[in-house]
């Protein structure tokens, strides 16, 4: 297998001022408006990246959410979100914002059953990755268990939001979007080289797609995965300059964590 840039500090990084850039605060406008968080909750932010999903969950909750698992797999990371929980929960209690370095191919193995609230992921789960050594090949086995896994761990009546990015996705797009917010923006040189560089790796993740190491399905084909796994009620908004999809699902109420996994391809 090649290395997964993703695992990188330098690329973590380069995604850091993508916040400033209109297209992305759309998508966070429209990932938060599909987000219902309650008092005492216990929610993963998976793949949280500078941790923008985490403060919003905080945000929707005006402080009041019980615990925030903010998953990476970017050490880089953990500074910038031990900062931002610092910031957030100074007085609040500690410990209520955690950072693990996590793999999302993994799933969640470290969650027990019916033990999470919900789950939200920005740009990220279509990421996980699978190599069959046998064929030679990458599979889509590792995004059907992410699904599987996010189901097993959700209560019931648990939500699923998460944005991901369109078949084929024109990353320049949202440059151009966003280029007159980034001027603008603190540290205006900065963001913008960052934006250049973050074009770099988007033709290295498009490359990826088409050899199957990585995921941008269809919106029909992401819903049926999602019903597969043993999601309903399952809705979607276009954002991101036209090119990620906005997602929620939800685990229905009374449903045993046993579920059929797709047939990896």
């Amino acid at each position: 297998m090649e290395a997964n840039l993703w695992f990188d500090n330098d690329c973590a990084k380069a995604f850091w001022d993508q916040r400033h850039g209109k297209s992305y605060l759309d998508l966070l406008q429209a990932t938060g408006e599909k987000l219902a968080v309650q008092e005492g909750d216990t929610w993963i932010d998976l793949g949280c990246g500078s941790g923008q999903l985490t403060a919003l969950l905080w945000q929707k909750s005006a402080g009041t959410i019980g615990q925030i698992h903010a998953l990476d797999c970017a050490p880089a990371n953990r500074d910038i979100i031990e900062k931002l929980a610092a910031r957030l929960a100074s007085d609040a209690g500690p410990k209520r914002i955690r950072f693990g370095v996590h793999d999302l191919s993994r799933g969640l193995p470290q969650f027990a059953a019916s033990s999470i609230d919900g789950v939200v992921s920005g740009l990220a789960i279509s990421y996980a990755e699978s190599f069959d050594a046998g064929s030679g090949r990458y599979t889509d086995a590792a995004y059907n268990h992410l699904l599987a896994d996010v189901h097993r761990v959700l209560r019931p009546g648990g939500q699923f939001v998460f944005s991901v990015n369109v078949p084929r996705p024109r990353f320049w797009n949202i440059l151009i979007q966003s280029f007159l917010s980034g001027l603008f923006a603190p540290h205006a040189r900065r963001v913008f080289f960052n934006s250049l560089r973050m074009q770099r790796y988007g033709r290295w993740l498009k490359k990826e797609a088409r050899r199957g190491r990585f995921h941008f399905f269809p919106i029909r084909e992401i819903a049926a995965r999602l019903t597969a796994a043993g999601f309903i009620d399952i809705e979607h908004a276009l954002s991101y300059a036209g090119q990620a999809y906005v997602v929620r699902a939800l685990k229905p109420f009374g449903e045993r964590n046993a579920t059929a996994r797709p047939t990896a391809r």
